[in-house]
């Protein structure tokens, strides 16, 4: 098992970036190298911008179908991407419960009448 040197989360088997910080696992044998004579840190500044792995993309796919066909169950998946820490998701869970507000009050009219 082994672990991001830049944040210390475990490290997913055959992955190039750390899912926690963005840090660049191929880049750790050469800055060991580099590193071997001073004991220096990686700052912030040496990892890379990196996309998270984990974009939620199926939930956000389902969340939108749901909050279109079953409203309810639509609200329930965006609540579940506003609790995730990643902003974009948090961004569509909010998109996803208005839609499903919105789809919601439109049957409850269109049944009304």
């Amino acid at each position: 098992m082994t672990f991001c040197p830049s944040c210390g989360a475990e490290r997913k088997e055959g992955s190039k970036y750390c899912h926690n910080c963005g840090y660049d696992f191929g880049n750790v044998g050469a800055e060991e190298n580099s590193n071997s004579n001073s004991n220096a840190q990686v700052t912030q500044n040496s990892i890379p911008n990196v996309q998270s792995e984990n974009t939620y993309t199926f939930s956000k796919i389902l969340g939108y179908v749901c909050a279109i066909l079953i409203p309810l169950f639509g609200i329930i998946f965006g609540i579940y991407l506003i609790t995730r820490d990643e902003e974009n998701a948090k961004k569509h869970g909010k998109l996803i419960i208005g839609l499903s507000i919105v789809i919601w009050f439109i049957s409850f009219m269109a049944m009304s009448m």
